[in-house]
């Protein structure tokens, strides 16, 4: 086999994190793989000789256009000239609120149940009456 180096390299960068839940354990670290371009030439199999084809290349990859602030009035069919300067801007319209809407089969208006007591704050439970035996044998007395 008769190969032609064409490039030696870096592949993209890759990231590894690394995280356990609930231990404070984060690990983030990077790889590059080095890489070598070949270019195939011949190819020798049992005495036979094989000519590498000659390959068209690819073409370069196009980078994403940068977004334009405003687009251009010809683009937009806006009127040229003095008529686009009398024209007053539109302000931008205001965000609607979102609506809840009941999901398919569910009433739209909750129905209403029984009121509930507003809850206890924290640490101000009343204090329970304890019963003791002197009580309950004086309440009913077993003699009479």
């Amino acid at each position: 086999m008769v190969a032609e180096v064409l490039e030696h390299g870096r592949d993209k960068k890759i990231l590894v994190f690394k995280y356990k839940n609930k231990t404070r354990y984060r690990r983030r670290y990077g790889h590059r793989q080095d890489f070598t371009r070949l270019a195939i030439k011949q190819i020798v199999s049992d005495g036979k000789v094989v000519e590498a084809a000659e390959k068209p290349k690819r073409p370069a990859r196009k980078k994403p256009a940068a977004r334009a602030e405003e687009p251009a009035a010809e683009a937009v069919g806006a009127p040229v000239g003095e008529a686009a300067a009398t024209e007053p801007e539109t302000a931008p319209k205001p965000r609607r609120a979102r609506v809840a809407t009941p999901k398919a089969g569910t009433p739209a208006v909750p129905e209403t149940g029984p009121a509930k007591a507003a809850p206890k704050p924290r640490g101000a439970r009343a204090a329970k009456p304890k019963a003791t035996a002197k009580a309950a044998t004086e309440e009913t007395p077993e003699g009479e």
